[in-house]
């Protein structure tokens, strides 16, 4: 006796891609969390009547290259990540595009959280108990709202690239000429042509 599985929801294709997108952007903005956290340099900060300066314009410059480093690496990070999506995933071209505009947001601040929390600590919050002529480093932190904006633009725009760039290919059999045309499938026996 054969058993016959129900039939899928339709829906349930596309909300397997849209989880498995988010999974995929959540995993990689882990891996850009680290690497971004692994190439900034921390600046040198000294304190100063429990308040943090920069020790000389070097460690000035470096307080703000962790924005700059979160741009680039995050640049990267969501183009390959579009790219492989946008490739792997075309049979859903529109749940594939929901799932890549939540999915890079959700990789921009996991990103974020991962590179801060694995930075050294505020150092306006430490400097309260340190004496003066101590040496500290300056926190890894992300200037404004714009850096996050890099990972949802660069994933659409990769992604349109790849849906114009690379179309999903289509049935190019022909028609079946034994079956007739279609339209005329409901009509009655006499007036077909």
């Amino acid at each position: 006796m054969h058993t016959s599985r129900p039939p899928r929801a339709p829906w349930s294709g596309a909300a397997l891609i849209v989880v498995e997108v988010l999974i995929a952007y959540a995993v990689v903005g882990l891996v850009a969390g680290l690497v971004w956290e692994a190439v900034w340099t921390p600046p040198d900060q000294l304190v100063q009547q429990h308040q943090v300066y920069p020790v000389d314009y070097e460690s000035l410059r470096r307080m703000f290259t962790g924005t700059g480093l979160y741009v680039v690496v995050g640049s990267v990070a969501s183009a390959l990540t579009a790219l492989a999506v946008g490739l792997l995933a075309r049979a859903r071209e529109l749940a594939v595009l929901v799932a890549v505009a939540l999915g890079s947001a959700l990789a921009a601040g996991v990103m974020r959280e991962v590179g801060i929390s694995r930075g050294p600590v505020d150092p306006t919050t430490v400097a309260a108990s340190l004496a003066d002529g101590v040496h500290v480093h300056g926190a890894l932190t992300v200037s404004g709202f714009s850096p996050y904006l890099v990972w949802p633009m660069v994933s659409l725009l990769v992604l349109a690239v790849v849906f114009f760039a690379w179309p999903r290919t289509t049935s190019t059999e022909a028609p079946d000429v034994a079956s007739g045309d279609p339209s005329e499938a409901s009509m009655p026996e006499g007036s077909r042509g």
